[in-house]
């Protein structure tokens, strides 16, 4: 979203159309102006001058920040507090277009105690929202959200619904930056509400669309189409056909995802239909590019060409960096499909070309990944490595990129909920200063009474006595809000500061673990690269193996890495269903069988429970897979893994699912913290196989999530037992 200064006038509007649709005739209109000055005077001279200013935005900001202070030497002489919060909000606006944010701070904050003073809730909101602007740039997000929740109070006040859902967006665009897509979507149906309440109906579609697409960032699909829909339709009701493409093209995306591969191309053609009767380049290049992409997903390879060379020549016509590049990717994904390796290396090197006017990281990885690809079909190793680590590269600043906005949003989260702990402290601390006024006050009338009316000495002495003993009742109620306040906020303290003891343990959990599989990767294909001819086919497959099972334990670290780390964002969607046991336990046996077989390990199953369970399918099925990996992994050559199934016998109406191994055992200090973050470190397996470190963490975690319980029994050489419990249908 774009700056967009709230600067209120009249005049200032009609200058600012006349400077978008006559360009040719701005000096003429700022000479016009300067010519006015000379016969005004007041109120009148200062909207003047700040017009000029205005008119001077983008083509000399040191003109516009000279008669912004010449403005504000005439609201001086007038003295209203209307003009002197006219012009300090301009002059900040000239100085925040400069980037001097400290002066334009100071200024805004001027124009506020000014215009809060004169009492125009228009002009209140509009220094508010300027605010939010001014701090959104300097990355002060929370600052930001409180200015603009503050305009769009102003702005209701002012009966402005369509500026309140300005500022609301504002809102919500900062929290979708910040990866809080259930924060944004909250706001977005208050923007809905607003809209319904104020019959803003052309505003519907926008909001509709923005509601479907955070749906469909979330993974609910099943909404996001309901509400592209909803957008389709408001949009068709205006006969707005840049809206309807953009609806279908949606829609299109969402049946693409849920692999309705029919439904997702009727609606791509029909996106196609309107952008070409639009002559809509972008959108037409966009429509190839997304129909090729389904031919290629289902293998019609001739079909996915020819699509995607359309959106290639209308883009480079268009000089659509980002889009050339990607749909070239495209294009060389479908030549190494076909092995076509010549036109892949052409297309490639094509793409390489634009590479530096791309922005988007994970396109270059794709770039990357395939030229890596290419190369090792071409059995040149040594430039197959070289773009392998360059996207790997691109992969480790892509997960920094994600990393800093995870930190960012939970401190714009627990900075957001400090300032309303602050508020309420504040609001806390008035009302106990006005009683203390109340009473200081009800004290000194007593006494003139008492001096007054000797005769009613008693009566005055006893109602005297009421209201202090009142007040003071009142007092120490407040205090006790006060102390309860100050006990939350010292518990908020400690919360964040076991937060970043959290955080120090798991990236020391992380740099231990990725150091071996890395170790191994990078050592031996140096070994391979440097003596390939020397060695026996032995070696190079022992060597090859040990790259290869390195690669394996790296993915399943990263894979519990990341599982663990949405766990804690609140990202993953927890979403219950009735199912039964038997065939997830089944289906990660067979999964593992081979983990199994090549220890020579039986995995018995004992299953005596007729009930399904309410709980999250995907995540049991990861509880079991890491409980059953471990399981084999600590048991000896030869030994025994048994599943259990059963009503618990210690939580009435769960189920209960037991893993016994007869492997090494747990000693009892690492058994005192095995599911804490402090106990998470990787352990060799009997055949030294490796582990991520991680899995039991987030064992605890998803099993807590499904309201169960989990825990181990085990003595050491003696084998061990993971019991975890979930609640029945």
């Amino acid at each position: 979203m774009n700056r967009t200064f709230k600067n209120t006038s009249a005049l200032f509007a009609l200058v600012l159309l006349a400077t978008a649709v006559f360009s040719q005739t701005i000096s003429t209109n700022i000479d016009s102006l300067k010519n006015l000055l000379h016969t005004t005077n007041g109120i009148r001279k200062v909207n003047l001058l700040k017009e000029i200013s205005v008119s001077f935005w983008n083509s000399n900001i040191d003109s516009s920040i000279y008669y912004a202070e010449k403005a504000l030497l005439e609201a001086k002489k007038d003295g209203s507090d209307a003009a002197l919060g006219d012009a300090y909000n301009n002059l900040a606006n000239a100085y925040a277009i400069e980037n001097k944010f400290d002066v334009a701070l100071k200024y805004y904050l001027k124009s506020k105690e000014y215009r809060e003073r004169n009492g125009n809730p228009s002009k209140i909101a509009d220094t508010y929202y300027n605010l939010g602007l001014l701090y959104s740039d300097q990355k002060k997000l929370n600052d930001a959200i409180t200015n603009f929740e503050k305009a769009a109070e102003y702005y209701s006040k002012a009966n402005d619904y369509e500026s309140q859902l300005d500022s609301y967006n504002r809102i919500i665009s900062i929290y979708t930056d910040i990866n809080n897509k259930n924060k944004a979507l909250e706001y977005s149906f208050k923007t809905l509400s607003i809209a319904n309440a104020h019959n803003l109906d052309d505003k519907k579609a926008n909001i509709y669309n923005r509601i479907g697409s955070l749906n469909r960032l979330l993974k609910n699909f099943d909404l996001a189409e309901k509400y592209y829909s909803l957008a389709f339709k408001e949009w068709e009701k205006s006969n707005n056909l840049y809206g309807m493409q953009s609806a279908y093209n949606n829609l299109g995306i969402i049946y693409d995802e849920k692999g309705n591969i029919q439904k997702a191309l009727e609606f791509y053609n029909k996106s196609l239909e309107i952008a070409i009767a639009l002559k809509d380049s972008s959108g037409i290049a966009t429509a190839y590019n997304n129909i090729g992409f389904l031919n290629a997903s289902i293998k019609e390879y001739d079909n996915a060409l020819k699509n995607y060379y359309k959106s290639l020549a209308i883009a480079k016509a268009t000089n659509q960096t980002e889009s050339v590049f990607n749909t070239l990717n495209n294009i060389a994904a479908i030549h190494l499909n076909k092995n076509n390796l010549s036109d892949a290396e052409k297309t490639l090197n094509m793409a390489l070309t634009y590479i530096n006017g791309v922005n988007d990281l994970s396109y270059k990885q794709e770039a990357h990944h395939l030229l890596a690809e290419l190369y090792r079909k071409k059995g040149n190793y040594l430039k197959a490595y070289h773009h392998k680590d360059i996207e790997l590269a691109y992969a480790d600043s892509l997960y920094t990129q994600q990393k800093i906005a995870s930190i960012t949003e939970m401190q714009t989260r627990y900075e957001t909920e400090a300032k309303e702990k602050e508020i309420e402290l504040l609001k806390k601390d008035v009302e106990l200063k006005e009683l203390q006024y109340k009473q200081q006050k009800n004290v000194q009338q007593v006494l003139i009474s008492l001096t007054l009316l000797l005769a009613i000495i008693f009566i005055g002495t006893t109602l005297v006595l009421y209201i202090i003993r009142k007040k003071n009742r009142q007092l120490a109620e407040k205090n006790k809000e006060l102390n309860i306040i100050n006990t939350k906020l010292k518990e908020s303290e400690a919360n964040l500061k076991e937060l970043n003891l959290t955080k120090d343990k798991l990236f020391t959990i992380i740099a231990h673990d990725l150091k071996n599989p890395f170790n191994a990767l990078i050592g031996f294909s140096d070994i391979l690269e440097r003596n390939y001819h020397h060695l026996t086919d032995n070696e190079k497959k022992e060597y090859i193996s040990v790259i290869s099972e390195s690669s394996q334990n790296l993915y399943k670290l990263l894979d519990n890495l990341l599982q663990w780390t949405r766990t804690q964002t609140g990202s993953i969607n927890y979403i219950p269903e009735i199912f039964k046991l038997e065939p997830i336990i089944n289906q990660e046996i067979s999964t593992l069988s081979a983990n199994a077989e090549k220890k020579n390990i039986v995995i018995k199953t004992n299953y005596n429970l007729n009930k399904s369970v309410f709980a999250d399918k995907n995540s049991i099925a990861t509880v079991i897979r890491n409980l059953l990996s471990n399981a084999i992994k600590f048991t000896d050559i030869g030994g025994k893994v048994e599943v259990t199934l059963r009503e618990s016998t210690e939580e009435p109406k769960k189920a209960e699912v037991i893993i016994k191994d007869s492997g090494v055992g747990i000693s009892k200090e690492d058994l005192d913290k095995i599911f804490l973050l402090d106990g998470s470190h990787s352990t060799k397996g009997t055949a030294n196989e490796s582990g991520t470190g991680l899995g039991l963490l987030l064992c605890h975690e998803f099993v807590t999530k499904n309201n169960g319980k989990i825990w181990v029994k085990s003595t050491r050489g003696k084998g061990s037992e993971f019991h975890f419990t979930l609640p029945t249908a």
